[in-house]
């Protein structure tokens, strides 16, 4: 996969942790009936003003993000929950993930590795859109985040390098805190797919393989 599509994994990842905490708060909502919160307005674009439909015949992934001035309302973390779920529903029928009669966010998860570059980048645009917005609730949840302090980065060597620990062990992303961006085909990164202009991001056992000698595990 490309740092797109790695991209775009961390970021369903994550916000499939933000949405764990979003869940607890739905439960005990419901054991103390009454609780109220100020939330902010449906989704934002991540950028000014409406994007056409961007895809091939079978990765038709709609670009279309207008921002919404709606003012915040009083609602209910279930409500929040619901508005959250016809959200990622929305997204995963645009990219028509797998497995209709699943949760969207499984689908989407599922569904990103055969989209093409250019739509893994979207779908990260309209995910990290989506967990932006969930992150400024207040749930009592943020990203989980470990330093790879021993193990040099792969492009600068400086080793300021972070583990994106959301979700299973196996799905683990690494990325650079020097936010060094990729130089394309040459960048010492050693992405495969590197991409220019797009922020280093490695999957973890490839990092740690690498350090180690072993060859990476991760052929996607």
């Amino acid at each position: 996969m490309t740092p797109h599509h790695l991209h775009a994994t961390a970021a369903a990842l994550s916000l499939g942790a933000a949405r764990g905490a979003l869940a607890a708060r739905v439960r005990a909502e419901r054991r103390q009936r009454g609780e109220a919160l100020t939330a902010a307005g449906p989704i934002s674009s991540p950028r000014y003003g409406t994007r056409r439909v961007v895809g091939g015949h079978a990765d038709p992934v709609s670009a279309t993000l207008v921002l919404d001035r709606t003012p915040a309302r009083e609602t209910t973390w279930a409500e929040v929950l619901r508005r959250s779920e016809s959200r990622l529903a929305w997204i995963a029928q645009e990219m028509r993930a797998p497995d209709p009669h699943r949760p969207a966010l499984p689908r989407i998860i599922a569904g990103i590795p055969n989209l093409r570059p250019a739509n893994a980048r979207l779908i990260h645009l309209h995910l990290t859109g989506e967990l932006d917005w969930l992150g400024g609730l207040p749930l009592g949840w943020t990203p989980v985040r470990h330093p790879l302090g021993s193990v040099p980065c792969p492009h600068c060597e400086e080793r300021q390098l972070v583990v994106q620990a959301d979700g299973p062990e196996h799905a683990w992303t690494v990325v650079c805190a020097t936010r060094r961006l990729c130089t394309g085909t040459g960048c010492g990164c050693g992405m495969p797919g590197a991409v220019e202009g797009v922020a280093h991001i490695w999957w973890r056992a490839d990092v740690i393989g690498a350090v180690a000698g072993a060859a990476p595990t991760h052929t996607e």
